[in-house]
């Protein structure tokens, strides 16, 4: 196999990291815009490579597009507020790294998580892969509740 190494440091964002940045922002537009079915994450489709996309989660779950936007409303709904810091960013290859802390409410329930998320991205730009890496005390009952239903063990 092949070694991709991240050698430099620039003090401008790559493409690929600028559209995981919009990408993030078009999430939180559509979350804040309100989610009630899949449908309403079509925004977020302008970068995706929808036709070969795959999410696999924290919980090994794996997701199409469709499944995905099933996932996310599952997540979303509920009166669910989202937001996170983003500690690192890394670029190199075909992936960017992006390293934060997540935290979750729904109703009383709080949970803060770490997440490492791994983007792979297509030649034209488009995001074809996301990997969820995660360490949190507690998942959060309906973010677990949204990944088996879409895994088809609920």
């Amino acid at each position: 196999g092949t070694i991709t190494t991240a050698t430099g440091t620039l003090g401008e964002e790559g493409p690929m990291t600028r559209t995981v940045r919009a990408f993030v922002s078009a999430q939180a537009a559509a979350l804040a815009g309100g989610i009630s079915r899949p449908e309403d994450w079509e925004p977020i489709a302008a970068f995706i490579d929808t036709g070969s996309f795959k999410r696999v989660g924290a919980y090994l779950e794996e997701l199409d597009w469709d499944a995905y936007k099933g996932f996310l409303t599952g997540w979303a709904t509920g009166d669910t507020r989202f937001e996170f810091t983003e500690f690192h960013i890394t670029e190199a290859g075909d992936a960017v790294f992006q390293e934060i802390e997540e935290r979750h409410w729904r109703g009383e329930q709080f949970i803060r998580k770490n997440v490492i998320a791994v983007y792979r991205f297509t030649a034209e730009g488009k995001i074809r892969h996301l990997d969820i890496y995660e360490q949190a005390k507690d998942s959060g009952d309906w973010i677990k509740d949204a990944a088996r239903k879409v895994n088809g063990s609920a």
